[in-house]
């Protein structure tokens, strides 16, 4: 079962003597369990001993999987069953070698059954029994669904459609080997995003494919591709779940679903349907607690500009606005206002569309635009409750742009959100709305206009050695800047999915509302010249606080190419 070299390894390592060592043996093969495992599960030996003597008998590198993420397509390599079987976690990939790590390197077996099913050669490395172990329960444990296509793949003679309509229990921790198929693959799915940190769940009907993907710091990451045939059980599950309509196909619609996981950590989902050519795409956006209660602090603010919007947000009165595209944080930043904001003595209203996270302390509105409660309705109702601070979801139109500019000039903080590229550009918009220049001079106090940028790799990052000092200024740094920082960017590994990346920052232009830029505006500046001004007088706009943050080593110099 193991080679004779193993077992002088351990006795002349002194992990175990020869007596000992040759009675565990024999206890091991009674009970028909790995020496290794015999031996560590009885704590005859240490964890940390065995991985240092094994590092240096058989030159292995020993490598810290704590907290790591497993790729998709790296997972896609070996079945669930082979990985289970032998204890071992696909690590990483270079050309046609695949990379495992293992707490045995002695078990040929594994390496032979691997190289067969993969046809590629294998590395190995050495990690923690325990967090293997730990790794391996998590994702195909008996607790934990089976992997994703796996899964999915046995879901085609099914069909699909058995128990869907029926069950609405969504605690994937108490579901059972029992339930409908199409159940047990929803909740692999909804976990699955949840463990790999994603942002959205994108459920997507082709003409004879259909395909799962989750966006993860920003991007889209393929995830499987379920057999065509369930894409409607699929889909009405998801329904259920949510207590939308199951016979309505035709038309959108939303819903929200409280979901527990095998952990027990209770995750809201929101969920659209879109009918489209063929059949429902679904997509479920993770509602992500923690956004709930960002401080300013830590939202991604440099020092001055924090202060400038914290001094607009605490005024009794007046506009303050937050800019972007979607998907920005824009939401997440006015989150954090509030948490400022709320205090006793202080009475916050909100208008959302859809209330995405529930605050003590704070009354909050869903907009129902099918009963005629639109932003502009529901902003007049709450304007006879006495409020001193509201945030409106997002102004679309020129009624509620109004109606909000009114409440801001009436002794009421307003703030909200717009869909603009940058700060000064958002003037133009008010005005495109039929705002005139008296009321936005009369009421903005501050503008932030923000966007994500991907933050690099703790654990692989490097000097990034590619651009020289000649490149760096062509990118706007200033040439007393370049000789006193490297650039940096992640080289791949195993905890970003060979990305580089892992987690994202938010970057901040903020346009202060002076006297000199109410002139601007009154007198009808462009876009251009109003954005001049502001650089004038302070602002560091999205490409400076970028950069900003690629000198900090937060980013990388891909990234603020994107920024404009």
């Amino acid at each position: 079962m193991l080679t004779t070299r193993l077992a002088d390894v351990l006795v002349n390592e002194k992990l175990v003597d020869a007596a000992r060592l040759e009675s565990e043996m024999t206890i091991a093969k009674s009970r028909n369990v790995r020496l290794i495992d015999h031996l560590l599960s009885n704590k005859v030996i240490e964890e940390n001993d065995l991985l240092q003597v094994l590092a240096r008998s058989y030159k292995l590198t020993i490598m810290d999987i704590n907290g790591m993420e497993l790729d998709f397509d790296l997972i896609a390599l070996i079945s669930p069953q082979l990985c289970k079987k032998h204890k071992i976690i696909p690590v990483g990939k270079r050309s046609s070698t695949l990379v495992i790590a293992t707490y045995d390197p002695t078990n040929v077996q594994a390496l032979d059954e691997i190289r067969f099913q993969t046809r590629m050669r294998v590395e190995q490395v050495l990690s923690s029994p325990q967090l293997i172990n730990e790794l391996v329960e998590r994702e195909w444990g008996a607790s934990s669904p089976e992997n994703i296509s796996d899964m999915a793949s046995s879901l085609a003679a099914d069909g699909g459609e058995a128990s869907v309509l029926d069950e609405e229990d969504n605690n994937a921790s108490e579901h059972s080997e029992n339930d409908a198929p199409i159940i047990q693959f929803v909740s692999s799915v909804l976990t699955d995003a949840v463990r790999k940190k994603a942002s959205d769940i994108h459920i997507e009907p082709y003409e004879g494919e259909l395909r799962i993907r989750f966006r993860i710091d920003g991007d889209l990451v393929g995830v499987a591709k379920p057999p065509v045939n369930i894409k409607a059980a699929l889909a009405a599950r998801i329904k259920v779940m949510s207590k939308m309509r199951l016979d309505e196909k035709r038309l959108p619609q939303d819903g929200r679903i409280r979901f527990k996981t095998p952990e027990g950590k209770v995750v809201d989902f929101r969920v659209n349907t879109l009918p489209t050519v063929y059949g429902e795409k679904v997509v479920l956006r993770i509602l992500d607690k923690t956004a709930a209660t960002v401080e300013l602090e830590t939202a991604g603010f440099e020092k001055d500009d924090l202060e400038k919007f914290m001094k607009a947000i605490q005024r009794p009165w007046g506009m303050c606005l937050v800019t972007g595209a979607t998907g920005s944080g824009k939401t997440t930043t006015l989150y954090g206002a509030l948490n400022l904001l709320n205090k006793p003595d202080v009475n916050i209203s909100t208008i959302e569309d859809p209330v995405e996270y529930n605050f003590r302390g704070i009354n909050q509105m869903q907009t129902k635009e099918f009963i005629g409660l639109t932003f502009a309705e529901g902003l007049r109702a709450m304007l006879r409750q006495d409020p001193d601070v509201i945030l409106l979801g997002e102004i679309r139109d020129k009624e509620t742009a109004e109606t909000a500019f009114k409440a801001a000039l009436t002794g009421h903080m307003v703030l909200s959100t717009l869909h603009t590229n940058n700060a000064p550009s958002t003037i133009m918009r008010l005005k495109d709305m039929g705002l005139d220049s008296f009321m936005v001079n009369a009421a903005v106090h501050v503008i932030v206009a923000q966007r994500l940028v991907r933050r690099i790799c703790k654990e692989c990052k490097v000097e990034d050695t590619r651009y020289s000092a000649e490149d760096l200024q062509k990118f706007g740094f200033p040439a007393a800047v370049i000789p006193k920082f490297k650039p940096m960017h992640g080289k791949g590994c195993a905890v970003c999915r060979n990305t580089g990346y892992k987690g994202r920052v938010a970057v901040m232009e903020v346009l202060e509302m002076t006297e000199s830029m109410r002139e601007k505006i009154g007198s009808g500046a462009s876009t251009h010249e109003l954005k001049a001004q502001a650089v004038k007088e302070g602002m560091r706009t999205l490409k400076v606080n970028t950069m900003r943050k690629v000198i900090a080593g937060m980013t990388t110099i891909d990234e603020l190419q994107g920024v404009e």
